[in-house]
């Protein structure tokens, strides 16, 4: 019996295994982790695996062998990278080679540099220079977006100004206010775009495939009702799920906020590894369980993941609450209130169109950060010494 116990044991905990393994290359033995104030690597300096980098001011000039992750407030890379640069921050400036793709959120994003493969933008103001090529396609989430840069494949957007000033070696697909396509501007595929408004076409602008255009449907008074109840629905629904958290777990709570207050980057480039790491973990655990069983661990997996950003969600308006308050000198309130006050204002910053959605997102991924600096600082504190 206990050797049948034991193969089943094995035969659960293999999928964990292999996950650990197989996502052993990012762990921080391999990786080069650096965090603080600033983080900087010089010209002439080069890091020999993956570089993670949090922290206010973030400089790359040398040579990144491996990929690059970076959440700060000003984020400047003008060394070359041999693989994918995923960065997070207020102002990103990328001027460097990236032989890999680009995944980028931010307010400001200014890319001039050549890219080997995709380019992924959220953000609220994006240019991207004549002196920059896109080697696949280019997806954008942005504000005001203008594009000098060759791509070679297809452009996918949404936006509230999109300008093309280059070709296009595919279709455009953009869902806009405005669109225009300047006089080098060149689309060898189709052009289907969603606006209010005609695109504005300069003289010299060529679409080799169709243009055609869809007008967005008008919801009218009925549809802001629904829209609305929509919103106040999910607000009720997540201020419940933040009760449970402050009420049934208040110690834990007020760690984890002062995890936040006190390491903001940190837990900003913890949490944009953990939504990316954790998908990938789940993956692989269902592909080996289906050889070895337990693949029903991976959607346990799915579903913590979902409720961990949820909860990352909930912390960042707790925090906003108490902050709200203690400026306005109201210190002292019921964590219930100031939770509340918080997420009424992170709801309603997450309507503004495409700047919504940043918003939101940096909200989960500072409140999974801190959770999980907690979670990992409540079990260092629980092992034997």
């Amino acid at each position: 019996m206990r050797g049948r116990g034991g193969i089943r044991m094995i035969r659960l905990g293999a999928p964990f295994i292999v996950a650990i393994a197989a996502l052993a290359p990012l762990g921080v033995v391999a990786a080069d982790v650096r965090q603080g104030p600033q983080v900087g690597v010089g010209a002439g300096d080069s890091i020999q695996d993956d570089l993670y980098a949090f922290a206010g001011t973030i400089d790359v000039a040398g040579t990144i062998n491996g990929s690059l992750v970076a959440a700060g407030g000003t984020i400047t890379i003008s060394g070359p990278v041999h693989r994918d640069v995923m960065v997070s921050g207020g102002n990103i400036t990328i001027t460097g080679r990236v032989d890999g793709s680009i995944r980028a959120a931010g307010g400001t994003v200014t890319i001039s540099g050549p890219v080997g493969e995709d380019v992924v933008v959220v953000g609220g103001t994006v240019s991207i220079g004549p002196s920059a090529t896109i080697g696949r396609d280019l997806l954008l989430g942005t504000g005001t977006t203008t594009v000098d840069a060759p791509v070679k494949r297809n452009v996918l957007a949404s936006a509230g100004d999109l300008t093309l000033r280059n070709s296009v070696g595919g279709n455009v697909t953009a869902r806009v206010n405005h669109l225009r396509l300047e006089s080098k501007a060149s689309i060898a595929g189709n052009l289907d775009y969603t606006s209010d408004n005609q695109v504005a076409t300069a003289a010299g602008a060529r679409v080799d495939g169709t243009t055609t255009r869809h007008t967005p449907t008008d919801r009218g008074a009925s549809g802001a009702a629904n829209g609305f109840l929509s919103w106040l629905r999910a607000l009720i629904g997540i201020f419940i799920l933040g009760l449970l958290l402050v009420l049934l777990f208040p110690g834990f709570s007020r760690r984890v906020l002062s995890r936040l207050e006190a390491s903001p980057w940190a837990s900003l480039g913890i949490g944009a590894a953990v939504l990316i790491g954790v998908p990938i973990a789940a993956i692989i655990v269902f592909i080996a369980g289906i050889f070895v069983g337990g693949w029903w661990l991976a959607l346990l997996l799915v579903v913590a993941y979902i409720l961990a950003l949820a909860l990352g969600y909930v912390v960042s308006g707790y925090l906003i609450g108490r902050f709200g308050f203690d400026r306005l000198g109201w210190r002292g309130l019921h964590p219930a209130l100031e939770l509340l006050g918080g997420l009424v204002v992170l709801s309603i910053l997450t309507l503004i169109p495409i700047l919504g959605g940043l918003v939101g997102l940096a909200a989960c991924l500072f409140g999974l950060g801190a959770l999980t600096l907690a979670l990992l600082q409540a079990r260092s504190a629980t092992r034997p010494a």
